[in-house]
């Protein structure tokens, strides 16, 4: 199928012809009657992106595709200028010395290769689907003339030819163990649900727990290949299982996170894709206690030296940010320190008996934390009565701590505690709480134990509504 490169492309520079010899790793030759133009590009998939890898000149129709670098093997793209359309063949380690022939005007009708048993397998799956398709555009569009009785025996028809395409594609598949279009025409395979018992919300839960496991069941994970295929075949589908099959918590997101790379081991291009891809994702998401999907990736894989390519001034720095966010992850229990009160009185957080707290590191010169102080009066006077207090922390040291009791007066916040650090950094706050920036809020329960962070002061309220309402209930008799 024709299609168009929408994506944006890497383009070459340098167009060259590289001359037939025994040490070029890939030589494809193309014959197109009716292309017009004087150059043609190659292309591959790779994740979710295209990308050009070689340039060639065209005379008369005819081009070669060829050089000393290995073509790994994957679905490739001879793309057309000047409008960037394209189609696709196959790249294998027994198919990198090919050749084929086709019409411009109808390419998936008209081409037919040679030394190429992959391409002849997955042209002949477009055909036969094409075939198929118009034969249902036909059907469809008698339906919407016919009367009821003829419209029965028109959807019989239909489900006879869906029949058809599965029985054939069932066939393709099991008579071509191994080949990249088998693999890619299964990624296509539904998953079949059994029939369960129970209520409806049983039977819901049992078809999603049932759906997640079997997810991947035709999709081979640790076939390298199909990171090089179109992105709905591995890329996508990694993503969706990710994303909606997978509840939205830590400790959720790792497991399938530890399953799918698992799956991928050995697929040295697809597992270092995602593990990269795992890691820059969490370590910038906006989802409160992901930091701790970050924490788990960095010292799991990369502290432990599963992802070797990394350069070691980097590696050392994605360690260091793991080892300093993991001591405060929601669910541990928060450090002791100790800072001091206006008059130089020690107090220490663990001073602090309330059913919870609210853990507030602030500087005086922070927009953002002039900003949300108003939010944060606002939820302590509404709320204090319910057992919840607020220790607030200025992070300013040496002469920049004065003007924190500037900023309290200023601001009337001397409702609830205040402190800060009097000594030089003696509470060591910087690093026992991982503050890098400001403003930053932990909310802890009575033991100490960290049970949110990172909320703005204007969530608050709904965050402590969620917990409080449903102590307050009264217990069902």
């Amino acid at each position: 199928m024709i299609q168009r490169l929408f994506t944006s492309i890497i383009l070459l520079c340098l167009i060259r012809q590289v001359s037939i010899s025994q040490d070029l790793q890939y030589h494809i030759q193309g014959h197109l009657q009716n292309y017009a133009e004087d150059t043609i590009y190659l292309g591959y998939y790779f994740a979710d992106k295209q990308y050009l890898i070689d340039t060639t000149l065209v005379t008369e129709g005819k081009f070669t595709f060829s050089g000393p670098d290995t073509l790994k093997a994957g679905v490739y793209l001879v793309v057309m200028p000047p409008d960037n359309k394209f189609f696709q063949i196959m790249v294998s380690p027994s198919e990198r010395r090919f050749s084929f022939q086709a019409n411009i005007d109808s390419i998936e009708q008209t081409i037919v290769f040679e030394n190429a048993t992959d391409n002849t397998l997955f042209y002949d799956n477009l055909k036969f689907i094409g075939e198929k398709r118009a034969e249902v555009d036909e059907i469809n569009a008698q339906k919407e003339m016919a009367a009821e009785a003829k419209k029965e025996i028109l959807d019989q028809r239909l489900q006879e030819i869906n029949k058809e395409v599965m029985t054939y594609q069932h066939q393709l598949v099991d008579s071509h163990p191994g080949s990249l279009t088998a693999a890619l025409v299964k990624s296509g395979f539904q998953i079949d649900l059994p029939d369960f018992t129970g209520t409806k919300e049983e039977i819901n839960m049992q078809q999603y727990l049932y759906y997640k496991k079997h997810y991947f069941d035709h999709v081979d994970l640790s076939d390298d290949r199909l990171i090089r295929a179109p992105s709905h075949v591995m890329f996508d589908r990694v993503n969706y299982y990710l994303e909606k099959l997978t509840p939205q918590h830590p400790d959720s997101v790792i497991q399938s996170l530890d399953y799918l790379l698992h799956e991928m081991e050995g697929a040295e291009d697809t597992y270092k894709n995602f593990l990269i891809k795992f890691l820059n994702d969490y370590a910038q998401s906006k989802i409160v206690g992901m930091d701790g999907v970050y924490v788990h990736l960095a010292l799991t894989y990369y502290d432990a030296g599963k992802a070797p390519w990394v350069e070691e001034t980097q590696l050392k720095k994605i360690i260091a940010n793991a080892k300093d966010a993991e001591p405060t992850l929601i669910g541990k229990t928060a450090p002791n320190l100790t800072v001091q009160l206006r008059d130089s009185t020690d107090i220490t957080l663990y001073d602090f008996d309330s059913k919870y707290l609210v853990l507030v590191f602030w500087a005086h010169d922070c927009a953002h934390c002039k900003e949300s102080m108003p939010e944060l009066k606002k939820f302590y006077e509404e709320y204090n009565s319910k057992g919840i207090e607020v220790f607030s922390i200025c992070t300013k040291l040496g002469d920049d701590e004065p003007p924190c009791w500037d900023f309290v007066d200023e601001r009337e916040l001397d409702i609830w505690v205040n402190a800060s650090d009097k000594k030089g950094g003696r509470s060591f706050m910087h690093s026992l709480f991982n503050v890098k920036k400001t403003p930053k809020v932990f909310i802890l329960d009575q033991n100490k134990k960290i049970i949110s962070k990172d909320l703005g002061a204007e969530q608050l309220g709904e965050f402590f509504d969620q917990i409080i309402k449903p102590e307050e209930a009264p217990a069902k008799q």
